[in-house]
């Protein structure tokens, strides 16, 4: 179901950024399915017609930026009730997804010019932030934006008009999110070492953080990813990579865990960074420079280790 569901948002953001009929953004081919099981597809009536890109409008980037710029312009931004949030959910994913290829101002702009037309409407601030999670930082998300999520979780919790109980899970994403984006330097954390000594992590080499548990398959799997490629391994054998593998909040008996590792890579247990790094899943990797400032931070081993190759001096 994931795969399709991805498939079509994709298809959807691209045939607004391209200039095709509206037509075919609505038709059944390229309807966003919530449900893709008997006794057939669910589709979602979209809150407004979406627009699409001039064609003499000849990029990829020059297409996105106009989507961006125009999107909801024809959204009834005076509507002071609730709207479908499946609805919101799939216009959400159609702006958003050009994010990818448009310039950074635009995006940027385009999402404070959004959240200035929502500001004073509680209901769509909450709901707004719901489709922002659903598309930029949740599970299904097809690409991570962390710069635009934290324009709206910063209006949800701003928003006096809404409890403070609705509130706190955001509070919690915007603080672990503000800690460790890409090009900031994140903060030191303290961890257990498996002989039982206190370390304290400080970033200033080039390191890649895995924090997982090595009883999940996907960490297994990146385990050996990292131990058996020739180039990375070599790389930490020389000094030139460090590696950490720490478990969040861990259990009895972790250190017994631990004991096949690597033997050059750093391992350790910590009870306290998952409330200090975003870490969204598990695995969860972080690549950090020289100068001790995030390169990148992913769920893919593959995408780290890359990362971390390309940056060595």
């Amino acid at each position: 179901m994931d795969s399709f569901l991805y498939f079509n948002r994709y298809i959807r953001s691209l045939v607004a950024c391209s200039g095709l009929a509206v037509a075919a953004v609505l038709s059944p081919l390229s309807g966003w399915a919530q449900e893709n099981s008997a006794p057939g597809i669910i589709y979602i009536e979209p809150l407004f017609e979406y627009p699409v890109a001039p064609e003499d409008l000849t990029t990829l980037e020059a297409k996105s930026d106009w989507l961006l710029q125009h999107f909801w312009d024809s959204f009834d931004f005076k509507n002071k009730g609730a709207v479908d949030q499946n609805a919101l959910n799939d216009a959400f994913s159609v702006w958003s997804n050009p994010m990818q290829w448009a310039d950074k101002e635009v995006v940027l702009g385009s999402t404070d010019r959004l959240i200035s037309n929502i500001a004073k409407n509680p209901t769509m601030v909450m709901q707004f932030t719901k489709a922002a999670e659903e598309n930029l930082y949740g599970p299904r998300a097809m690409a991570y934006i962390d710069e635009v999520y934290v324009k709206f979780l910063e209006a949800m919790v701003k928003n006096k008009k809404l409890p403070e109980a609705r509130k706190a899970r955001y509070a919690r994403q915007l603080r672990l999110l503000k800690n460790t984006l890409v090009g900031s330097i994140p903060p030191s954390f303290k961890f257990q070492n498996p002989s039982g000594a206190t370390e304290t992590f400080r970033p200033g080499l080039l390191t890649v953080i895995e924090f997982g548990d090595p009883g999940c398959s996907d960490c297994r799997h990146a385990k050996l990813k990292m131990d058996t490629d020739l180039t990375f391994s070599s790389f930490v054998e020389k000094g030139k990579i460090n590696v950490l593998f720490i478990i969040p909040d861990p259990e009895e008996g972790w250190e017994q865990e631990l004991a096949d590792y690597p033997k050059l890579w750093h391992t350790g247990a910590s009870d306290e960074v998952s409330d200090i790094y975003d870490m969204r899943s598990t695995p969860y990797f972080y690549v950090l420079g020289t100068d001790g400032k995030i390169i990148d931070k992913s769920d893919n081993v593959e995408r780290a280790m890359a990362k971390a190759i390309e940056n060595v001096k």
